[in-house]
């Protein structure tokens, strides 16, 4: 079984150009807009790691990502952050959220697959041993 990456982004291109290469590199890729769909296919999905952008509308990806965690301890540690704005992560950011691994935008195919793979290793949960995000 194929890890199962979801994708966090308001920007429509930048999500299908993301599943794309993820697909190219043997991922299985479910995609989500906004932090509301987000948070729905988490509750319907399990997934192995999850791509976030840190500016969402309705949202931020910060504020996302510390309810995913507490509702899905195990995706702690799953994470990787997207943001064309380091500043985002300045000023009383969680410290939690600064332990994310962070891809700066624009960043390369070759660094989000790296990224991608480390990141999985570091979870130590290959594909075909994918368990439930955890409780709900």
């Amino acid at each position: 079984m194929s890890p199962r990456v979801l994708i966090v982004d308001d920007e429509p291109a930048l999500r299908r150009t993301l599943a794309r290469v993820l697909e190219s590199l043997q991922y299985e890729v479910l995609t989500a807009g906004d932090p509301h769909l987000a948070y729905s296919m988490l509750d319907e999905s399990d997934v192995d790691l999850v791509l976030l952008d840190l500016h969402l509308p309705d949202m931020s990806g910060a504020m996302l990502y510390l309810a995913l965690v507490r509702r899905w301890p195990r995706l702690r540690g799953r994470v990787i952050l997207m943001t064309g704005d380091p500043s985002v992560l300045d000023d009383g950011c969680p410290a939690e959220l600064l332990a994310c691994p962070l891809l700066l935008k624009p960043f390369t195919l070759s660094l989000l697959g790296e990224t991608l793979r480390i990141a999985l290793l570091d979870a130590e949960c290959p594909g075909d041993q994918r368990a439930s995000n955890g409780p709900a």
